[in-house]
Parts: structure tokens; C-alpha cells; sequence
């Protein structure tokens, strides 16, 4: 059922959010916190996860562009309702745990490198999740220096390692679900909506002009996924992975539970890492939105839509031109067509072959 697969996905994404935006970002429990605490931390990116879902599924956005995307969307709306930390003067904030976080870090290197793992292979697959784990090593340096330590080394490993296990779980039942078939409407607009009225509610209660940034930066990253997605095709989970291939996301946490404490014997931990963290998150997640901005420019430029019209006016008969399909690669590369745009069908496409030159009747 759609709607029963929908609030499933929202489950298992909020679980994986969790780790790559709690987890690995305070790197150690907070004090007294309960595991009815984190059921609830769990509910929370549950329903932010639903309304980026819900976004993914309207835009019919796909691949990484989904992952990052998505994950923009679930980072403004944990730091824009949730917890309220995008209202500052400071418009570093604006950026830093939204997209380099959440965007970057959750939707990318740990959604979006997971789905895509038939792609990169093992090995690949097993240097990204290295290099994540040291860049948590380094990273837990600050955090280190701010509490003065770090926590017990059962407990460090179980924050880490031990709840690490939501992220494959994740996964393997997107792995099982394969597609997300498109629910009710009305199913999709629930979760925006009470989103919606929760942020009209603390606006009213803190008048602050600032709070006007989430509906922009949301209005922006919606625009984007709109230009890029395929709204007639379900959303899909991409091929199956194998379970041991996801299972090499546990190299990330188990370097970081090795490594860092290491580091903070070594005097690591008065390194100023959370600049040198902060700043090249920020860099990164800037580039891949510019990046991803222009690959849906070169796809709706002007040029690409005026060259269609010309084509379809000159280069096909007017009775056949109206018909939609797909059509031979040799075809669009030669008229200029951008991909996704309606061709007609490959029978009664025109043959682009090259000729030799006539011979003379003699």
C-alpha cells in the first residue's frame, strides 16, 4: 500500500538522519539523555524526512540530486521548525547546518553514496566510508576540547558503532521496498501542512523577520528539484545493494571510536577543527548546489528549447512532430534536443546517416 509505504520510508529515513545528523555531529550523548529521548529525536527527523519525501515525490527528482536535495529540505525543516537555529543574524547559519550538515553529510555521503553502491563497487564504496570516518575523527577533536574528553569508550562505540547499525538497516529495507509507488494526494499534503501551521504559530509568537528565510530557502531548493525531476515515473531506490556492501558503512564509526581517542591523547584535541570542518562543508555544499543549479539551466536554456522548436518546425513532418517518445541518441545529439523532452517515436524518427556523395548517371 502507497500510504503505508510512505510513513515506513519516513520511519527508516528519520532513523538514518538521526546518526548522520545527531550522531555524527555531537559525537557523544548528551547528559541524561533516555531512550525514550532518542524514540522522540527519531520522530522528529521522521517528520522532517516526510516532508522532504513528500517534495522528492512531487518533483519526481531522482539519484544524488534527490539525496542532497532531500536532505536540504529535512535540514531547514529540523532547523527552521524544530529547533528555530537558521534565525540568526549571522547568515553563516543559514548555511553551515542545513546544507553542509544535513544536505551534505546526511543526504550524500550517507544516503546518497548508499543507493548508489551497485555503481561504485566495494572498494570505492569502502574509501568513502574511510574518508568519512576520519574527517569524524578529526571532527570529535573539537567536541573533545569542548567538554573536556570524551565519554567512556562503551559508551562512545554504542553512540556510534552500535546505533551506526540504523544506516545499513536503512538501506536494506529501501533495497527491499525497490520503488516508491505515488500515494493520495491528500497523503502528501498532510505532514507540509501541519509543518506549515506549526511555523505560523511561532512566527506569531516570536515576530522575528528572519523566520521569512524558511519558506524562501524551501521555495528555492522546490524550484530546483521541480526543473530537474520526472514527474511520470515513480521515485526509485536504485539497484539492490548486497547487505555486506552496506554493512561497509560501519567502517566510518569504528575509525572514528579508534582514531579519536588516539587523537585526544596525542593533543589533538586543541586543534581548531570545527573552522576548518564548518568552513569546507560550507564550500562543498554551495559548489553542489551551484553545480546542480546549473545542470538545470543547460537542460531549460533558452537555446535548448528554441533549437526543439526549430527542429520540430523543419526537421519533421507537421503530422508526426506532436508524438511523444523516446528517441535514438543519434538523434538528439544531432538536432541539439535536451534529454526528457517529447520526441517522436524511434520508428518514425528520421535516419541521421552519413552518404557519400551521388554518382553521375551515365
Amino acid at each position: 500500500m502507497p500510504t503505508l509505504r510512505y510513513l515506513a520510508l519516513s520511519l527508516v529515513l528519520g532513523g538514518l538522519s538521526v546518526w548522520g545528523s545527531e550522531n555524527l555531529f555531537w559525537m557523544m550523548p548528551p547528559p541524561g539523555i533516555t531512550p525514550l529521548d532518542f524514540i522522540f529525536t527519531v520522530i522528529a527527523y521522521s517528520i522532517a524526512c516526510a516532508v522532504a519525501l513528500s517534495a522528492v515525490i512531487w518533483t519526481g527528482v531522482g539519484g544524488l540530486p534527490a539525496a542532497f536535495l532531500g536532505g536540504a529540505v529535512m535540514g531547514y525543516m529540523s532547523e527552521g521548525v524544530i529547533v528555530g537555529t537558521i534565525y540568526q543574524p549571522n547568515p553563516f547559519f543559514l548555511i553551515w547546518t542545513p546544507l553542509a550538515c544535513h544536505a551534505l553529510t546526511t543526504g550524500g555521503l550517507i544516503l546518497g553514496v548508499g543507493r548508489a553502491g551497485v555503481r561504485l563497487g566495494p572498494i570505492r564504496m569502502a574509501l568513502i566510508r574511510a574518508a568519512l570516518g576520519l574527517a569524524g575523527a578529526y571532527w570529535a577533536q573539537y567536541w573533545s576540547s569542548e567538554r573536556d574528553g570524551l565519554p567512556e569508550l562503551w559508551l562512545f562505540g554504542f553512540y556510534l558503532f552500535g546505533l551506526g547499525g540504523l544506516v545499513p538497516l536503512a538501506h536494506v529495507v529501501m533495497d527491499r521496498m525497490g520503488q516508491m509507488p505515488r500515494p493520495r494526494i491528500w497523503v502528501l499534503w498532510v505532514v507540509p501542512v501541519i509543518a506549515l501551521f506549526v511555523w505560523g504559530a511561532q512566527g506569531i509568537a516570536d515576530m522575528n523577520p528572519l523566520r521569512l528565510e524558511l519558506p524562501v530557502m524551501l521555495a528555492l531548493f522546490f524550484w530546483v528539484m521541480w526543473r530537474l525531476g520526472r514527474r511520470d515515473v515513480p521515485v526509485s531506490f536504485g539497484p539492490t545493494v548486497p547487505v555486506w556492501q552496506h554493512l561497509l558503512f560501519l567502517i566510518a564509526p569504528l575509525l572514528i571510536v579508534v582514531l579519536a581517542p588516539l587523537g585526544r591523547a596525542q593533543g589533538w584535541g586543541t586543534m581548531d577543527s570545527n573552522w576548518v570542518v564548518a568552513g569546507g562543508g560550507c564550500v562543498l555544499a554551495v559548489a553542489w548546489l551551484g553545480w546542480l543549479a546549473s545542470r538545470q539551466r543547460r537542460r531549460y536554456s533558452e537555446k535548448s528549447l528554441l533549437l526543439m522548436c526549430i527542429s520540430l518546425v523543419f526537421k519533421y513532418p507537421r503530422r508526426r512532430h506532436l508524438s511523444s517518445g523516446p528517441a535514438p541518441l543519434s538523434a538528439i545529439k544531432s538536432v541539439g534536443f535536451s534529454p526528457g523532452l517529447p520526441m517522436p517515436p524511434p520508428d518514425q524518427s528520421p535516419r541521421h546517416t552519413v552518404r557519400g556523395p551521388r554518382s553521375r548517371p551515365r
